[in-house]
């Protein structure tokens, strides 16, 4: 039997939530008296469609047809089959056969309904679900039906009423559980999602997609553990898809967990290659590692993946420098800024591997462009002194000294380097205030000796 989708969303994706949805076990209307040999060929068909031979299935109901056509259980039956075909407009013509001959026949309704959400026709379909709630109140498969119905409408709120009135009906309904979870999740509600899921997923604990969703509230809830052991299940079972090592690499890595993040986002590579941004986490990964060979060889291939992707040039630029190789550092970040000049950061890293590599002519256009983006930032001040500093501009170095003070009077280094500019200006009283405070504040810092 084919099955019915429902929209729901994770943390990290939307996603689809598959749910199978149960066959109603309701009491047959009566209906006219069938003979003995049609009522052995539905029971054959029955047997088939259970065993999802869908073709004989469909053979068999129409054999017992040609012997009974106003069999009102041969005609759904045989809507059932069509519609596991994929034939669901034969389908919806059956069950409006058996309903024209059983009109409170609530199964049928909810047969078609499904028909009808396999069509596309979710308007259609919740009408028809309400008809079989009409005339079956208690019918968690309808409820269920009509709220994904109602979700695909974008009508979530009653989306869920349905779902909820599902599970009222029948607490052990696992699809019922499942998709008020998801859909309760998808607005961001995972406390109230988790025990419906958790629930869901202790009755059908092989359901991939709920347990992704399950995996999801668990982990939007801090329960990071659980939520580790949710998604490496997952990715276990399922190993060829990355999305999933990915997720579980994700987690790895804000626990701090670093060599199983490695391990997970190698795994999501190992099934597709041409991933940039699972490249950048693995690099991040391995930086933090302190393996900087491997990050940033993980850069470079996210880099040739996606060479507009600031985030990677940044990183690579980061990976370059805490390896002191200050020029590949700064043509990675001064590449960043260029993708992307909005984003500071990518200057304070330009500007200090220039201070690194002694280019303070180039380092002081750089701190330059950055104080108007970072006016209050006392460290951009102080390494745009230092630059000036070292490019012999000592009244602009002393100034910027003076301003990083203000800006930070605690910081020592900072009246230590003014107080180095004024004696470069022969400024002498300035310079013993200036040494004087830093050694206040941190008295492992002397003046000069004469």
């Amino acid at each position: 039997m084919r099955q019915l989708f429902v929209w729901g969303t994770t943390c990290l994706a939307t996603a689809l939530a598959l749910i199978s949805f149960a066959r109603p076990s309701l009491a047959a209307d009566d209906g006219p008296e069938v003979s003995h040999e049609a009522t052995k060929l539905n029971q054959r068909g029955l047997d088939y469609l259970h065993k999802k031979q869908y073709g004989q299935a469909v053979a068999t109901f129409r054999e017992a047809l040609k012997i009974h056509p106003e069999d009102p259980d041969a005609l759904d039956n045989l809507g059932k089959a069509l519609e596991a075909t994929g034939n669901d407009a034969e389908a919806i013509a059956q069950f409006d056969k058996a309903i024209r001959i059983a009109p409170d026949r609530a199964a049928a309704y909810a047969d078609k309904g499904l028909a009808l959400f396999h069509a596309g026709k979710y308007e259609e379909a919740a009408a028809s679900y309400r008809q079989a709630i009409e005339h079956h109140a208690d019918f968690p498969e309808a409820q269920n039906g009509l709220g994904a119905s109602l979700l695909q409408l974008g009508r979530n709120d009653e989306a869920i009423a349905a779902f909820r009135s599902a599970v009222t009906s029948n607490p052990k309904n696992a699809d019922a559980l499942g998709n008020l979870g998801s859909a309760l999740l998808a607005q961001n509600n995972a406390v109230e999602a988790l025990p419906f899921l958790r629930k869901a997923h202790s009755l059908r604990p092989e359901w991939k997609d709920m347990l992704e969703h399950y995996a999801a509230a668990l982990e939007q809830t801090g329960q990071m553990h659980e939520a580790i052991a949710a998604y490496y299940k997952l990715a276990r079972k399922h190993p060829d898809e990355p999305a999933l090592w990915v997720r579980l690499g994700n987690l790895y890595y804000k626990e701090k967990r670093y060599g199983q993040a490695v391990t997970a986002f190698e795994k999501s590579l190992a099934s597709k290659q041409d991933q940039p941004d699972v490249l950048l986490a693995l690099g991040q990964a391995q930086a933090d590692q302190g393996k900087l060979d491997h990050a940033i060889h993980a850069y470079e291939k996210s880099v040739t993946l996606k060479p507009d992707d600031f985030h990677a040039r940044y990183r690579l630029g980061s990976a370059y420098f805490a390896q002191k190789d200050y020029v590949k550092a700064a043509t990675n970040y001064e590449k960043a800024y260029e993708l992307k000049p909005e984003y500071a950061d990518s200057l304070v890293g330009l500007g200090a591997s220039q201070l690194a590599a002694s280019r303070f002519e180039d380092a002081v256009r750089t701190y330059q462009k950055l104080v108007p983006l970072k006016p209050d930032d006392a460290g951009v001040r102080f390494n745009l002194g230092n630059a000036l500093f070292n490019a012999g501009q000592f009244q602009e170095a002393t100034a910027a000294y003076t301003e990083t003070v203000r800006l930070n009077p605690g910081l020592a280094h900072a009246h230590y380097n003014l107080a180095m500019a004024f004696l470069r200006l022969n400024e002498a009283k300035s310079a013993q205030t200036e040494f004087a405070e830093a050694h206040r504040l941190d008295p492992s810092l002397n003046p000069p000796a004469r």
